[in-house]
């Protein structure tokens, strides 16, 4: 991912109306029971509307790491106010390894978004074995954070999660009105976050937003796909260039058909796992192979 920034004057970051802040800067505690509050709605860089989705992305030569981020048609109260369940599922190497149901809901009035907490359960061969980071407004002393405010600028410093011992993620604004490539495309007009977390005072972590489509970057992980699509299809798919495929199941398919021609590559993203869905000619006629990251072939048959 290449990432251009402008240059931008520096700015001092006004705090939303209310806010309080800790000794270092962070705004903290935010004034929710002074908003009327609302699970539906959009923010430039974070709508709450169901349907939209993204599809993250990182393919390296030994495996691949995706994540779709779709909004639900779902609501859920948390600490008395009904919330926006957004979903994140997150496969490695073609294996479900987490989903989380986060919670956010809008100020109607001024449409900064702000974030109750999420459920969380991570996954090892199909079974579920943890939940760490779970957390919600309202339990055990948490209290909402702030997720995306509606005029971000630079320098704002203000924490997402407040969880203490559980979830404590944090934003600073770096850079506003900046030009991003992906590989989905270039996007205008981003804004780049850096978040840390005094629970992991090593760690940083890089994000990216575009107007009107929300996070197309995350550590490493690019936008590859973006749209709507209702609750009823049963995968997310998008075409990959034959470079891009990793090298077990590109050896796989290379061993099957050693004279066939790959035609089209497609990663398809179920709810459970992720595979390759190959189309390749052999003599005119074609065959269609689909095949995991650890080369397990589902299927090889003519079509």
């Amino acid at each position: 991912m290449k990432t251009r920034l402008l240059i931008t004057s520096l700015l001092v970051a006004v705090p939303l109306p209310g806010s309080t802040a800790d000794d270092d800067g962070w705004q903290s505690n935010f004034p929710i029971e002074n908003y009327t509050m609302t699970a539906k709605g959009n923010n430039s860089y974070w709508g709450l509307k169901p349907g939209p989705f993204v599809v993250l992305g990182n393919l390296e030569p030994d495996g691949s790491e995706f994540v779709i981020i779709s909004v639900l048609d779902e609501t859920e109260m948390v600490d008395g106010v009904e919330t926006r369940v957004i979903e994140e599922r997150e496969f490695e190497n073609g294996e479900l390894a987490e989903i989380s149901r986060n919670f956010f809901a809008m100020a109607k009035k001024t449409k900064d978004v702000f974030y109750f907490g999420e459920d969380v359960d991570y996954f090892k061969d199909g079974e579920i074995i943890g939940h760490d980071g779970e957390w919600r407004a309202g339990k055990d002393g948490a209290r909402p954070g702030l997720y995306m405010p509606a005029k971000p600028a630079v320098g704002m410093k203000y924490y997402m999660e407040y969880a203490p011992g559980a979830a404590m993620d944090r934003a600073e604004i770096f850079e506003t009105g900046a030009t991003v490539e992906t590989h989905r495309g270039t996007f205008d007009d981003c804004l780049i976050i850096t978040e840390s977390s005094p629970l992991e005072p090593d760690d940083e972590s890089y994000k990216r937003y575009a107007p009107k489509i929300g996070m197309i970057y995350d550590d490493g992980l690019e936008l590859y796909k973006d749209g709507r699509r209702f609750p009823s299809e049963r995968y997310v798919e998008f075409r990959i260039s034959e470079d891009e495929l990793p090298d077990i199941p590109k050896r796989i398919v290379y061993e099957l058909h050693p004279t066939g021609i790959i035609k089209e590559i497609k990663v398809e993203l179920h709810q459970v796992d992720g595979r390759y869905a190959i189309e390749t000619f052999i003599d005119g006629k074609q065959w269609d192979v689909e095949v995991t990251d650890k080369g397990e072939v589902l299927r090889n048959e003519p079509d």
